[in-house]
């Protein structure tokens, strides 16, 4: 699943002008300057980690917030994590968890220095005048925070994607504001992603408990990939007798594909696999004599 650039986000280019002017006087007053966002990438773990946290929220708890994570790269924020935000929101104030949400943040960029707070989620597709607070927050963690909304109740059966940013108006050495800008989206994942999405994809309308075997997994992937390789045997053979016309752009692609096959030996390979296989026995064989003596200490300190 893939979706397209949103509507509204033609304007974006139109108020880079004002944008720019706008930072160059925030820089002369010392205030934070913001970055322009021209898109935004979307892992699909992050998206995970909305819905199940709005699966576990507490019953009172009408939505659910949180802090994205991921990189800034030439005006496009590329969103790889997320994690949820304690939070309290009635009719009349909203209080947020803000140490909870720097702490965490600060953990995450020890496991991973690439990973930055880049902005902000909520379940739901409506933004109230608590959002502009809850943004405030985020602009102090980076510069041009992205405000992402997930239709969690899947209205007309479709979980509905926003992203925006905040752009300033109001008038000068007056009152000053923020309005929310759609900005375009893709969602976009990694090679090993693509399997558990493909996975969870032939699940769709099935009431039957999923069955994960990783050996029927690699073989089902290795027999996907023998299929796409006749395909592209099919068509060389093709171009080479002249039934079909010849692609550079596609020979190049097939070409960079056979170069990064490691040119290894047979015999090579099976040691490799074995090797794998002997730390792997070592690995479960020592988890076993860890859970053994976990367990003789239990009856011991209860004897004792």
């Amino acid at each position: 699943h893939q979706e397209t650039e949103e509507e509204g986000s033609s304007g974006i280019n139109a108020e880079y002008g004002y944008f720019i002017q706008t930072n160059l006087r925030m820089a002369s007053e010392a205030r934070p300057v913001a970055l322009p966002v021209r898109k935004v990438i979307i892992h699909p773990v992050a998206l995970f980690n909305i819905v199940d946290n709005y699966e576990r929220r507490h019953d009172n708890n009408k939505r659910v917030i949180g802090s994205l994570l991921g990189r800034y790269d030439k005006g496009v924020v590329i969103i790889t994590e997320s994690f949820a935000v304690p939070h309290q929101e009635t009719e009349e104030e909203v209080s947020m968890d803000m140490e909870y949400a720097m702490r965490i943040g600060e953990l995450q960029k020890k496991v991973n220095t690439n990973l930055y707070t880049v902005g902000w989620y909520s379940s739901g597709i409506i933004i109230n005048e608590y959002s502009s607070l809850i943004h405030a927050f985020y602009k102090c963690q980076c510069p041009t925070p992205v405000h992402l909304t997930i239709d969690t109740l899947m209205t007309n059966q479709k979980m509905k994607i926003n992203t925006h940013i905040t752009l300033p108006i109001g008038v000068k050495n007056g009152t000053e504001g923020c309005i929310f800008t759609p900005v375009p989206y893709t969602i976009q994942g990694a090679e090993a992603e693509q399997v558990s999405l493909k996975f969870f994809q032939q699940l769709r309308g099935s009431k039957k408990t999923p069955n994960f075997n990783d050996q029927e997994q690699i073989i089902n992937c290795c027999d996907e990939m023998i299929s796409q390789i006749g395909v592209v045997l099919g068509h060389i053979k093709q171009v080479l007798a002249g039934e079909a016309p010849a692609d550079k752009e596609l020979g190049r692609q097939i070409m960079e594909v056979v170069q990064a096959v490691p040119n290894l030996e047979s015999d090579t390979i099976t040691n490799m696999l074995n090797s794998h296989m002997q730390d792997l026995l070592a690995v479960e064989y020592l988890t076993y004599l860890t859970r053994q003596q976990l367990a003789v200490s239990a009856r011991l300190n209860q004897i004792l």
